[in-house]
Formats: structure tokens, C-alpha cells, sequence
């Protein structure tokens, strides 16, 4: 009977722990931290325009095939794209951009920690154009934009970016397509 007991309480000990190590990964954004590297693509033709492309990976990847996407958009508009982690010593200058793209996951319907951060602290020229993306699980509803919205005092509408162009992109919508209409709004 001491036998179970025991195993039971390690059973237990296992899952609480499994749990807060979840938790922590979510909650205090550490996928973040490993976002440090940066590259610069640059097109074949004479440059239109600079852009830069910050994201957070989140814990799926989700993030960075959207980023990636983005800059190979960018890139296909002939910008010259800094293509940044969020936690990168590139992040910290964000000025001299025609262009910032800052995304990452949503959790809980917010975006995470480092990307309203990323928006919160954003020093940008006052004619760039600046956009938002979050990844998250399903199609995309208007709620969504609403809550990230609400998650970033900057992003409302007597903000510093009320003027920022905000998506949610689903994991289950087609990528491409809707990184390109992203990209096609900031762009324009």
C-alpha cells in the first residue's frame, strides 16, 4: 500500500513539474530569447526601400515561417530586408526603415510578451509604415485583431501605432497568400 502511495506522489510531482515548465515557457516568453541572429537580404536590382522584419519564434515555429515569408515578400518589392530576431542586437535600433514588421505568437489571444514590448519601446521614423503579425491556431476572426489590439495600449486608437496594419495569420490558413496581403497592406 506505501508502495502505490509513493508512486502515486511521484506521479503527481512529475505532472506539477511537466506543468510549471510549460507554463514557464509560455508565460515568460523564453522561446523569445533565443530569437538573436539577424540577415540582411538584399535585392538583385536598385533597392526601393529598406525593411525591417522582427519576430519572436514562439514555440511552434509558426512565427518564423510567417517572417520568413514576409522578407521573401519584401525582397520580391525590391526592399533591402533586415530579416531580426526579437531579442537581437539588431532589434534595439529600429530607426532609418521604410518599413518594421514585428510578430510573433498569440497566447491566451495575446501577443506575446516580447512583441508588445517590441511595439511598447518601437523608436521609428514618423514616415515608416509599420505592421503587426501574430501566429495562433485556427482561421482568423475579427475578435482576434481586436484583442491583439487591446493588448497593446500603442496599438489603439490614440496610440503611438493606431495606424499599424495588424493580422492574425491561423496556422490553418494558407500562409503564403496571407503574408503577401499582409505585406501588400503595409507596402502600399
Amino acid at each position: 500500500m506505501r508502495r502505490i502511495f509513493k508512486i502515486i506522489i511521484a506521479a503527481v510531482a512529475v505532472i506539477v513539474i511537466v506543468a510549471a515548465a510549460f507554463g514557464a515557457l509560455i508565460f515568460l516568453d523564453l522561446a523569445a530569447y533565443t530569437a538573436t541572429g539577424s540577415q540582411t537580404l538584399t535585392p538583385t536590382v536598385t533597392p526601393m526601400g529598406t525593411a525591417l522584419v522582427l519576430y519572436d519564434p514562439g514555440l511552434t515555429g509558426a512565427s518564423t515561417q510567417i517572417a520568413d515569408q514576409i522578407a521573401a515578400d519584401l525582397l520580391a518589392k525590391n526592399m533591402t530586408v533586415t530579416l531580426a530576431g526579437i531579442k537581437s542586437s539588431t532589434a534595439s535600433n529600429t530607426t532609418g526603415y521604410d518599413i518594421i514588421i514585428i510578430g510573433g505568437p498569440t497566447y491566451a489571444g495575446a501577443p506575446a510578451a516580447s512583441v508588445k514590448d517590441a511595439l511598447s519601446n518601437l523608436q521609428h521614423d514618423s514616415d515608416a509604415r509599420v505592421g503587426v503579425y501574430c501566429s495562433g491556431q485556427g482561421s482568423t476572426t475579427p475578435q482576434d485583431i481586436a484583442q491583439i489590439k487591446d493588448a497593446v495600449p500603442a496599438l489603439q486608437s490614440s496610440g503611438a501605432l493606431s495606424n499599424a496594419v495588424v493580422v492574425k495569420i491561423g496556422e490553418s490558413e494558407d500562409l503564403k497568400a496571407r503574408a503577401q496581403d499582409f505585406v501588400n497592406q503595409v507596402y502600399s
